[in-house]
């Protein structure tokens, strides 16, 4: 048989490279004549800046250069890009580099000291005083839409108003129906923590007239998009190095002002600069997540089927519009506008407005988690209102398999297929839902409260908007075949390595061990996206299904020669081509006597991953501590590639939609607009000791939206999360208003008492 190298695959290497400590992140990253920054940033939501006086910070020891936003509009910088493929009329405001003239929220950055080193930096910021005059903030989706409150920009705070459906025919469906049953949760904003503070390293290169930029970033090419579009320079003008990235979860999806400034700073200087922002700095600057009102009713008949629903969804934006903040704020939710449901009419009005807040943008889910919420939020109580099964009036109203490709009412988007009663019967299977009164029974003699909850979900994951494409090139090095994979999407944890590897070698007859995966090469040539909306293994991972199976059918005809065979007739394994009879042809790398290439190119396409997940809480009614104790999820993922990456990112989805239920709130000060958990300290993370052993199981429906039949999980966790726990505090109250969420200790015990 064909010869196996006796070496570690990549993805194994990467993994004790990072956990012996040899890992590689932008704070880490050194360069000769290295300089380094620190920002002023501003102490007030809303002002008008008077003055900024540099002249003490400019003397102080080691300091190189000082840019404040008059450095800026000096040098011509435009505005950051703003995807607008949604409604019309979006309200487009100016985001600055540094603030010339006023701050709009927080920790806005108002100049960039540069000094030969961090602490001179550091000392320097802090000797530049700004004279602000100070200006009433308007904070929070209320104040926002109240009459009379302060205008974040000169246009208004409202962005942009987007309806969908007939409102006037809901309206009538809902007025004729049985039961109607409405509800209104807010979700407070989130910071996203990545274990790595945002960083920047910037370089000018005058013989090539090309910026360099080493970010943590979820892929190349937003990254230059945006650097292209604020610099009026092509695309390839920036070279973007990512490296090593510890999390992504959304945020790191875009470029952020402070690279802007550092590539400022290190043209002007013909130096590298540097910049490690601090864990402060995340909670203030880093685009938090949801900050979403979702209200909505649900119309019923007397047999307890849906007749029609219609949603009222209000999002935070903040003091600016970050790049996919818009378009997944009115985009993702309306994928899934009616959840699993046969809903037969649907409507729905969704505005975005500005707050004198940190922006917002996509974060773990990005609207998805915000509908599926109030869909099984309005289950739940419909189930309670007629004293029906939860699972069972979820498995009534089900779209049934027969049904899909699927439109939706209203939003007209096609979920692609789905097994709802499969995935209900085995999630009431593993959760013993049947046997749950004796347990509550049970719990009741010790003096304890136990939950139950349960949610049916989909969502949206894929999209892009352009092609993505991956190149592999299959060569021999000393009788071993090599197969080098290049992709656009860039990881942040998600084990592409493993995944793309598991796609393409078993087509080639290769093994994992065969593989090497560059992502994100900084001068790449190759169109596609970044790891976010869960889309890396349908997008890239289809294209590297494509062109393995190109070069399969070439290694096929080769050997065909050699043995006069039909290629169909050719069998590519254990690194040899074989026989019908099995017997070996020749090693695959005999075949490569020249390289093979191929280009695969995936359009742009959706799948709809879905899922039945089961909770159990127990809540103690003297303290308000509410305990998980069994977490069950059933997931489709259309096709499971490598089900550890999976099973692992639904792991770390389900973790932060706990967090988000019963810890997390990035608080801020109605009046002040003071960020209050801006620290680990104030800001509660969830423990390991809040979560129970995950029981995880899937019932896959091959999605037939792409050639590979996979559908992304690395928001369904939290999806499934999120809704999940939500249900099962409800059932624990014993149908009492739900208190805001998060769903505290202070707050269910208040809740408890009325």
């Amino acid at each position: 048989m064909g010869h196996v190298a006796a070496t570690m695959p990549q993805a194994e290497q990467d993994r004790i490279r990072r956990v012996t400590g040899r890992g590689l992140y932008t704070a880490d990253e050194r360069r000769a004549g290295v300089a380094h920054a620190a920002f002023v940033r501003s102490p007030h939501a809303h002002a008008r800046i008077v003055s900024i006086d540099t002249s003490e910070a400019a003397t102080m020891p080691g300091v190189l250069c000082i840019l404040t936003g008059a450095d800026c509009v000096a040098a011509g910088l435009k505005n950051f890009p703003v995807i607008d493929r949604i409604g019309k009329g979006l309200n487009i405001p100016h985001r600055p580099v540094l603030a010339a003239d006023r701050v709009r929220h927080i920790g806005e950055a108002v100049a960039m000291v540069v000094a030969q080193t961090t602490a001179q930096a550091m000392d320097a910021a802090e000797a530049i005083f700004v004279d602000y005059d100070m200006l009433p903030a308007t904070i929070g989706l209320a104040a926002a839409e109240a009459a009379g409150s302060e205008a974040v920009h000169e246009t208004g705070n409202l962005a942009l108003r987007h309806n969908v459906g007939d409102a006037a025919e809901i309206a009538a469906a809902l007025a004729a129906s049985a039961h109607v049953v409405e509800t209104s949760i807010e979700m407070p904003r989130l910071t996203p923590v990545t274990l790595e503070p945002r960083a920047a390293l910037g370089l000018w290169d005058a013989a090539e007239g090309r910026y360099e930029l080493r970010v943590p970033h979820q892929g190349v090419i937003e990254i230059r998009r945006d650097l292209s579009a604020v610099f009026g320079l092509p695309a390839d003008r920036f070279h973007v190095l990512g490296g090593d990235v510890g999390g992504g979860f959304g945020p790191r999806n875009i470029a952020y002002p402070e690279y802007v400034a550092v590539l400022m700073a290190a043209k002007q200087l013909g130096r590298p600069v540097h910049w490690a922002g601090t864990r402060s700095e995340s909670f203030l600057t880093d685009t938090h997540g949801r900050g979403v009102r979702v209200s909505g009713k649900l119309g019923m008949d007397e047999q307890g089927r849906f007749t029609a629903f219609s949603m009222d969804y209000v999002a935070d934006l903040g003091a600016y519009i970050t790049v996919v903040a818009a378009f997944a704020a009115i985009n993702n939710p309306l994928q899934s506008l009616v959840g699993c449901y046969t809903i037969p009419k649907a409507a729905a009005e969704l505005r975005l407005v500005f707050t004198h807040a940190v922006p917002t943008g996509p974060y773990r889910g990005a609207g998805r988690p915000e509908m599926s919420l109030l869909i099984e939020r309005l289950v739940d109580v419909a189930a309670r209102r007629i004293g029906a099964d939860p699972l069972e009036l979820r498995l009534r109203n089900a779209i049934p398999p027969e049904a899909f490709p699927y439109t939706v009412p209203g939003s007209n988007a096609r979920y692609d297929s789905g097994n709802f009663p499969g995935l209900i019967a085995r999630a009431r299977q593993m959760a013993d839902w049947d046997g749950f009164a004796a347990r509550k029974a049970e719990a009741a003699a010790r003096g304890q409260i136990l939950g139950r909850g349960c949610t049916l979900f989909i969502e949206v994951s894929g999209g892009g908007g352009f092609p993505d494409e991956a190149a592999l090139t299959l060569s021999a090095e000393g009788g071993v075949p090599k197969l080098v994979i290049e992709t656009v999407t860039a990881s942040t944890g998600q084990s592409h390595a493993r995944t793309f590897s598991t796609i393409a070698a078993p087509r080639l007859g290769l093994d994992e061990i065969h593989t090497i995966l560059q992502a994100s090469d900084p001068n790449t040539k190759l169109t596609g996206a970044g790891s976010y909306a869960s889309r890396s293994t349908i997008a890239a991972g289809s294209a590297v299904a494509l062109a393995a199976d190109e070069i399969a059918l070439e290694l096929r005809k080769r050997a065909g020669l050699r043995a006069n065979l039909a290629p169909e007739q050719i069998t590519l394994r254990n690194a040899a081509a074989l026989r019908p009879d099995g017997s070996e042809i020749c090693p695959i790398a005999a075949l490569l006597d020249t390289p093979l290439s191929a280009l695969g190119k995936q359009p742009p396409s959706n799948a709809f991953p879905s899922g039945c997940h089961v909770v159990e809480l127990e809540l103690d009614p003297e303290t308000g501590v509410s305990t998980l104790l069994r977490y069950i999820a059933v997931d489709d993922a259309g096709v499971t590639i490598d089900h550890q990456a999976t099973e692992a990112q639904i792991h770390g989805g389900i973790a932060q939609g706990v967090g988000e239920v019963l810890t997390e709130e990035a608080t801020i000060d109605p009046e002040t607009g003071q960020l209050l958990a801006a620290s680990l300290m104030d800001y509660a993370l969830p423990r390991a000791d809040h979560f129970p052993s995950y029981e995880l199981d899937e019932v896959n429906s091959p999605s037939p939206f792409n050639p590979i039949g996979v559908k992304g999980v690395g928001e369904a966790g939290t999806t499934g999360a999120l809704c999940a726990v939500t249900s099962a505090v409800y059932d624990a109250l014993e149908g009492r208003d739900l208190p805001q969420m998060p769903y505290t200790p202070q707050r269910l015990w208040e809740a408890l008492r009325g």
